[in-house]
């Protein structure tokens, strides 16, 4: 989940022996589409592709549970699953936006779209014009935080991050992205992330 990229993922999983695939979703796919408020979360997806399964970190009473489902016979209807749609076109996101441009929805998809092939002005503008539609979607300003920081403008990410966690304070997925790049050491460097740090800077800023 963490917004900066392998590149600070990468030695935490090389120290720490990770043999399972680790995948870095640096542009809050999952955690949009999941609604995440905070971290670590636990999923588990059977091979039909329901989830089963919803919770916080790697407990004991998580993972007892996930053994009893693994007891279970295999689906039969593996085979009949639909795969996941593929993402609109670009040429059909900016027609929707288009037909509706007060449509913050479809402007946030547009930016993401034109992020992606590397229209970052576009994306900005689109971003701009989705936060005028909804100015009180915490999504959206964490979106345009995104394409900045994949810019190298990390001031200008941290201000968008910031509004963003002031439009959804309880939100503790972007407060720690905050964390961690306004204090790299406390999360990338040691033996560990500094959990006291957390919790003193929580009370610092009275976060509920």
């Amino acid at each position: 989940m963490d917004v900066q990229g392998p590149e600070v993922v990468r030695p935490w999983v090389e120290k720490h022996g990770v043999t399972f695939p680790v995948a870095v979703d640096t542009a809050d796919v999952f955690g949009a589409a999941f609604a995440l408020k905070a971290i670590p979360v636990s999923f588990l997806v059977d091979e039909v592709g329901i989830i089963r399964l919803q919770g916080g970190g790697p407990t004991k009473e998580f993972r007892a549970m996930v053994e009893e489902i693994l007891l279970e016979p295999l689906s039969t209807v593996r085979s009949a699953t639909r795969e996941s749609a593929p993402g609109l076109p670009l040429d059909e996101l900016r027609a929707r936006v288009a037909r509706d441009p007060n449509r913050a929805s479809a402007q946030l998809a547009l930016a993401q779209a034109l992020e992606g092939t590397g229209e970052f002005d576009a994306a900005l503008t689109a971003c701009q014009a989705a936060a005028k539609s909804n100015p009180k979607d915490a999504a959206i300003p964490f979106t345009h935080g995104l394409i900045l920081l994949r810019q190298g403008k990390k001031p200008e990410a941290l201000t968008m991050f910031t509004r963003a966690r002031d439009l959804d304070p309880s939100n503790w997925r972007i407060r720690k992205q905050i964390w961690a790049l306004e204090n790299p050491d406390k999360f990338y460097s040691g033996p560990g992330i500094d959990w006291k740090w957390q919790k003193e800077q929580r009370a610092r800023e009275k976060a509920p």
